[in-house]
């Protein structure tokens, strides 16, 4: 009795890997969570994960999300969304702007009913930099700054890129934050192992078919590979690890993101036993 009396409250955190749009999971597993009453007390995003628990903390609701993920004309939004001749990136950031800035306007990490952090990398020190302060656009923008595809982001002396680069998956920077019961949503590529087996096992001619080496298998495959084996640490961090099986959407698969949250939901649901005896659900 008097042990139950005692036991160390959970303060139970969540993190949120990249993943481009395969991350659209977290939705589902986010989902999940809060219909087993799962009081989650701080959040950590990565690059698309930062996006997702951006929106989260500062009170959009997961139904919301989810209904743009699925209305959004994605095709539309690539086609017209400006390229630039920037030296150090390829995609102009107006559009992505405008879409951030339906949902967080001016917010601020202050506004947030859950605490947030944000993970990005200094390209001047080479280190980690995890932001908590400040606007969470300008946060964001940060962390999903893929080199190449975006300018990095200059946030005070920092010169900022996509938080993927060191921390695929934020575990390391959720256990700063006062947690002590961590919940990883990290997506799971095994599929992109079947990529590689079509690839190795045609012959010559077929390898250099451009509907097989396209430039988004390339990017995917190892994308796929460097993520895979950055996250095999941060994963030890965690108390219960989600990972939506989600490896046959490519990384830039935004048109199938209802199909990919509802990846996220499957995968929340195969874990509910553990979750419930690990929590006391």
């Amino acid at each position: 009795m008097l042990r139950a009396i005692f036991k160390k409250k959970k303060k139970i955190g969540i993190a949120l890997s990249g993943g481009a749009a395969r991350a659209f999971s977290h939705i589902g597993v986010l989902q999940v969570l809060e219909e087993l009453g799962v009081d989650i007390v701080a959040v950590s995003g990565t690059s698309m994960g930062s996006i997702i628990g951006a929106f989260y903390c500062s009170g959009i609701m997961l139904e919301e999300m989810e209904a743009y993920v699925r209305s959004m004309d994605w095709k539309s939004f690539l086609l017209f969304s400006n390229l630039t001749l920037s030296k150090t990136g390829i995609i102009n950031w107006r559009r992505v702007e405008e879409e951030l800035k339906k949902f967080l306007g001016d917010k601020t990490f202050s506004d947030c009913r859950i605490k947030l952090c944000c993970v990005a990398v200094d390209l001047i020190r080479g280190e980690k930099v995890v932001l908590s302060k400040g606007r969470l656009l300008d946060a964001v923008r940060a962390s999903i700054a893929i080199p190449a595809f975006f300018s990095p982001v200059c946030i005070n002396d920092y010169v900022l890129v996509d938080g993927g680069v060191i921390e695929p998956l934020p575990t390391d920077s959720l256990k700063k934050m006062g947690v002590n019961f961590i919940i990883a949503s990290s997506i799971k590529n095994e599929n992109t192992r079947n990529k590689l087996k079509d690839l190795k096992n045609s012959d010559t001619q077929d390898r250099q078919n451009k509907n097989r080496l396209s430039i988004r298998n390339v990017l995917d495959i190892s994308l796929s590979i460097m993520q895979r084996e950055m996250t095999r640490y941060y994963l030890d961090i965690a108390d219960i690890v989600i990972e939506p099986e989600v490896g046959d959407f490519g990384f830039f698969d935004l048109t199938h993101g209802g199909a990919i949250i509802r990846r996220g939901v499957e995968a929340a649901r195969n874990k509910i036993p553990e979750i419930k005896r690990k929590l006391g659900l």
